[in-house]
């Protein structure tokens, strides 16, 4: 599975959900390593991708890809992988991206849980580590906050760390309250801004984020 390093092109999402990529298999049934993601792929499209809302399962579905890239080298463990995926995520995707994944993370982290052990990988792998949903509300509304305070501190001049970080704070408590994302305040925050996808994506990727960012 080749990896594209911001997300996978939708043409290879086209195949998978159309179970047309070739997966050899080794002797006794088993898979490599790096065609992890590709089975778990296809075994979400046949499973619980059913289950998450239409509007949101290429977002859940694309996730699931950043994630299980990782899972070998990281043993399983999602309390390492997800915070530093959604860190990368961040300036490359809209808000609107975060608001679907969070509503559908319990789901899509049931189904790692249930199938990772089940993938014919030797040896097997499994979840060792979870992320709770107000742990990831957390995680996301920092990574908000972040985004926001970077624009609204750039055309200041002499911009310090310390500014930076107290922005950062100042707006994180708005935008995370009683445990959770306020929707609301994200979306007075960040829609007025621009959003334009990286220049690298394949184009049907980046419109597929256009479309996201106006909903």
């Amino acid at each position: 599975m080749p990896k594209q390093g911001h997300f996978a092109k939708s043409s290879r999402l086209k195949q998978l959900n159309n179970f047309k990529v070739k997966r050899p298999q080794v002797a006794g049934n088993e898979i490599s390593g790096d065609q992890l993601t590709d089975f778990l792929v296809v075994r979400f499209a046949l499973t619980a991708k059913k289950r998450v809302p239409a509007v949101a399962q290429e977002t859940s579905q694309r996730f699931l890809i950043e994630v299980s890239d990782q899972l070998t080298n990281h043993q399983g463990n999602l309390s390492l992988i997800v915070p530093a995926v959604i860190r990368k995520l961040n300036p490359q995707v809209p808000w609107q991206f975060f608001q679907q994944l969070l509503a559908n993370w319990a789901l899509l982290q049931r189904f790692l849980v249930k199938e990772l052990p089940a993938v014919p990988l030797n040896p097997r792998l499994r979840i060792t580590e979870q992320v709770a949903v107000d742990e990831l509300a957390q995680l996301v509304a920092h990574q908000l906050a972040i985004k926001g305070a970077a624009t609204t501190l750039l055309n200041r001049p002499q911009v310090t760390p310390a500014l930076k970080q107290r922005t950062t704070q100042l707006l994180l408590a708005t935008l995370y309250q009683g445990g959770q994302v306020n929707w609301t305040q994200v979306r007075a925050l960040l829609a007025p801004l621009p959003y334009q996808p990286p220049v690298e994506l394949d184009a049907s990727t980046r419109e597929w984020l256009l479309d996201l960012s106006r909903q």
